[in-house]
């Protein structure tokens, strides 16, 4: 069977960084892409690479297979551009698109060799001045924050990494996570939230 390439083997046009997307909507420059721009296609994976990695890193710490996954998004997303849904929020779609790959497809052999399910891990830390920005906190509740975080259930961590490290929406985050409605991302939030406080007051 014929091997995937990865994106180093692609060719791509010359000064991709001067394509003149910087400063574009998401909507134009993902348009674009699909359209069949290559010069648009290098600019989103130059942005999202490294967001994507980390994120991917969040629910496995094997970072080859991480990197692979990333590589084979792009890939997958290249070949089938023409039939891709528009958006505008493209880091909300390759999220959605990565963690559905790692995590969520049964049938990849992502999903066979961690062996995951809905109890699956999500590894974040979080700084303070991420949702508490109007506390000053000393050097001893910062711990206790810390050690808080790795208190809270998988999808309270992830609730929290989505809302207020990615500034996504209470619709984005419950379609990323899963949920049937806004007000269970609400209540997850606002739980998190709640006993993160009370670890530090």
């Amino acid at each position: 069977m014929k091997q995937k390439k990865h994106i180093e083997e692609f060719e791509w046009p010359e000064n991709p960084k001067e394509s003149g997307f910087q400063g574009q909507s998401d909507s134009t420059v993902w348009d674009s892409f699909r359209s069949g721009n290559e010069s648009a296609f290098i600019f989103i994976y130059e942005a999202y690479f490294d967001s994507l990695f980390e994120f991917g890193r969040m629910f496995c710490s094997n970072e080859n297979l991480v990197k692979d996954a990333v590589q084979d998004l792009f890939i997958d997303l290249r070949k089938s551009r023409e039939n891709l849904s528009t958006t505008n929020n493209i880091k909300f779609y390759l999220f959605k698109s990565l963690k559905r790959r790692v995590v969520k497809d049964q049938k990849s052999w992502y999903y066979k060799l961690l062996e995951l399910n809905d109890d699956y891990s999500f590894s974040v830390s979080l700084s303070h001045e991420q949702f508490l920005v109007d506390r000053q906190l000393n050097e001893e509740q910062i711990n206790n924050l810390n050690k808080a975080v790795q208190q809270l259930s998988t999808r309270k961590k992830e609730v929290i990494y989505y809302f207020y490290y990615e500034c996504l929406s209470y619709e984005e985050i419950r379609q990323l996570m899963g949920l049937s409605n806004v007000k269970s991302v609400r209540n997850l939030l606002y739980k998190a939230l709640d006993f993160l406080k009370s670890e530090i007051s």
